[in-house]
């Protein structure tokens, strides 16, 4: 739903650069190269931005109780 604040694994703080992220993506520019850029270079991290799908709109079409 919404990108973890810290990276799962080593605790690195990511969340501050998905919007930059996406920004690069819609450029034009492959994940590889916007990871790159971004300076991600743990696997644990980029895993969490190449493994994240946005599925808000989708869970608020359902009921809420």
């Amino acid at each position: 739903m919404i990108i973890p604040i810290r990276c799962w694994s080593c605790g690195k703080p990511i969340a501050h650069l998905h919007a930059k992220f996406k920004e690069l993506v819609k450029g034009g520019k492959s994940h590889k190269d916007a990871l790159d850029e971004l300076g991600i270079e743990r696997y644990c991290c980029r895993v969490q931005f190449l493994g994240h799908t946005e599925t808000l709109e989708l869970v608020n079409k359902f009921k809420k109780f």
